[in-house]
């Protein structure tokens, strides 16, 4: 493709979709091999809800973050040649991390984990994609 703002745009939407798979195939790995408390149905509280979650399953949701992250920085660098587009999968998944972990009471640590891991995850994807990146 030769208009570079299309395929920018289409490394960013490419990006979000491979991150959000990732999240959610990690997701679902952690759920299954940490399901979680059998007394949490039960709770209609979520912020008590929050403190029945083991903290290996908090540990896994973090994990998804990243590579989730990871995955889509990666996607968006193959198609792009750029980083660009990856900080932006990377910000706008750290951004969505925040959300969904102000929506829901969520340990402190697992706030800041949802904002900087994502974000970590595209300078991982940038030393991964070093070869892809073209040079401007």
């Amino acid at each position: 493709m030769s208009n570079p703002l299309i395929r920018n745009a289409l490394a960013v939407m490419a990006g979000l979709v491979a991150a959000m798979i990732g999240m959610a195939i990690v997701q679902t790995i952690g759920d299954a091999t940490l399901p979680p408390p059998p007394d949490l149905a039960g709770v209609e509280d979520p912020a008590q809800a929050m403190e029945l979650i083991p903290v290996e399953a908090q540990i896994a949701m973090a994990l998804a973050w990243f590579l989730g992250a990871l995955a889509g920085a990666c996607a968006a660098i193959a198609i792009s040649r750029r980083v660009l587009p990856a900080w932006i999968v990377g910000l706008l998944i750290a951004l969505l991390g925040i959300w969904s972990t102000r929506m829901i009471p969520h340990p402190d640590w697992l706030i800041a984990a949802s904002a900087v891991l994502p974000l970590v995850a595209v300078l991982f994807a940038k030393r991964l994609m070093l070869r892809r990146i073209e040079a401007v």
